[in-house]
């Protein structure tokens, strides 16, 4: 399954580890303000002889309590050819990062997450995570986070994806510019039966004021996914790429 979106206003320009959302503030400033985020969204449509709808939506927000630091993400993609849905995909997750004086630039979470992506072998999937995070490298334009700990998944769709995992997540933010920013961020659950990993590389450019365009790229890897209903077995790899408008508050 590959998803391909394009932002509605594209033509006037141009992974979870302690998730910082999208905003060009500072640390002091985003625990100051109480919350920042972002809304993305990205449309694509043609008629004719051939008629396709496809469309991406992610709100990505954090939320600032006394020595907790919390991130919530709702993800949305669909894709239509002639009228056969070719993508759905819904996902949302919450996490809480417990800041600690005695550990400076240290923290434990709890991470929830759900998924929902027919074609690519997740039917109500649930995840929940416990663990210990580290900011292991930080200058003026660029950090590194990386967290791992355990957890417990299950995925309708695939009875042997109900285990136990590890998870370990990296999250990589580096400001190239004042008008561009890059993001890497990695997640793999592991367990017995089935490993999910994650990569989402994306680049972010301001246009105007609040607004923003962003071009991402994401590869899911199972190394055993469910079976499709006609019995043959989904492929592997998945990858998606998107082109979407951001607007940070």
């Amino acid at each position: 399954m590959k998803g391909f979106v394009l932002p509605v206003l594209a033509v006037a320009s141009l992974l979870s580890a302690p998730v910082f959302a999208e905003t060009d503030l500072t640390e002091e400033e985003l625990k100051k303000r109480g919350f920042a985020g972002g809304i993305e969204f990205g449309f694509n449509m043609t008629t004719g002889n051939t008629e396709t709808t496809a469309y991406r939506t992610r709100i990505d927000v954090d939320h600032f309590l006394i020595g907790w630091r919390n991130n919530y993400v709702i993800e949305t993609d669909y894709k239509e050819d002639d009228e056969e849905t070719k993508e759905e995909r819904y996902f949302g997750s919450a996490q809480g990062n417990r800041e600690w004086e005695f550990a400076p630039n240290s923290y434990t979470f709890f991470r929830y997450s759900y998924e929902n992506d027919r074609f690519n072998g997740m039917e109500d999937a649930n995840t929940i995570s416990v663990g210990y995070g580290q900011r292991v490298l930080e200058t003026e334009t660029l950090f590194l986070d990386l967290e791992g700990g355990p957890g417990y998944r299950t995925n309708d769709a695939n009875e042997q994806d109900d285990e136990w995992i590890a998870r370990l997540a990296g999250n990589l933010a580096w400001d190239i510019s004042d008008t561009a920013k890059f993001t890497q961020r990695l997640s793999s659950e592991i367990g017995q039966n089935n490993t999910i990993s994650r990569s989402e590389s994306a680049l972010t450019a301001n246009v105007i004021g609040s607004l923003a365009l962003k071009v991402s790229f994401t590869v899911t890897h199972q190394t055993d996914p469910a079976e499709e209903d006609d019995g043959e077995e989904l492929d592997s790899t998945d990858t998606r790429t998107a082109v979407t408008l951001l607007y940070k508050f």
